[in-house]
């Protein structure tokens, strides 16, 4: 016996027609019915189709009760159940086929415009193409100018390493004026142009001593030259 294409025993259910076909469900109706459309469709068949089945099978057994025995042998009775199962399955799925399109078309789908109230929160995360482009024009902006900084800092960083090298000789001009004011201050002398006559004097003393230390090593050389000759 068959069910709509589909093989079928008295044992067993039949899947809806719709379950052998392409359907994809939407995700979006999942997550607002808690369920697929799908498996609803599927739920509904498959229980229509188990009270048919059942209440053949109770009236195929009462039929071949000892009662009506005598008008009917068990397989002309078990024959005439399956007939008629058949044509209750068959019109069942002709009817149900109807049913579940427009479930699904009509009843269990949500409209593109429609916004789940879960989802709401999220709504405003949607930006338009003018929005996306602004956002764009202001990342580029802000990368300008973190490069503009960072080009800015490395500058900064060799003025500084330059300021560094010209405090470091100022501080040792600084220690060489410092050890010329303790010796000014040793010597006596307070200003720096006293500071300047007393190192020419100390300087012209020491080219006079100079000269005269030449001009006595040239009268003892020639007194040595007069006594050997």
């Amino acid at each position: 016996m068959t069910c709509n294409g589909g093989t079928m025993t008295s044992s067993t259910s039949c899947v809806s027609p719709l379950e052998v076909s392409e359907y994809d469900p939407s995700e979006y109706e999942t997550q607002h019915l808690g369920f697929t459309p799908k498996a609803f469709c599927n739920g509904v068949y498959n229980a229509a189709l188990e009270y048919i089945q059942r209440a053949i099978h109770e009236m195929e057994a009462c039929l071949t009760n000892e009662q009506y025995s005598t008008v009917m042998t068990p397989a002309q009775i078990k024959e005439a159940c399956d007939v008629i199962l058949s044509t209750m399955v068959g019109k069942l799925d002709m009817n149900f086929d109807i049913i579940e399109t427009y479930l699904m078309k009509n009843v269990m789908t949500i409209p593109d415009n429609v916004l789940l109230p879960e989802d709401k929160a999220q709504a405003g995360d949607i930006m338009s193409t003018e929005e996306e482009d602004v956002l764009d024009t202001e990342i580029q902006e802000l990368k300008d100018k973190i490069l503009a900084m960072k080009y800015a800092n490395s500058k900064l960083m060799q003025e500084m390493t330059l300021i560094d090298i010209v405090q470091a000789r100022f501080d040792q001009a600084q220690k060489q004026l410092q050890r010329l004011d303790t010796i000014n201050s040793e010597s006596g002398v307070s200003d720096l142009k006293d500071c300047l006559m007393f190192t020419s004097q100390k300087v012209l003393e020491l080219m006079s001593k100079v000269k005269a230390m030449q001009t006595d090593n040239k009268s003892n050389a020639m007194e040595t030259n007069e006594t050997n000759g």
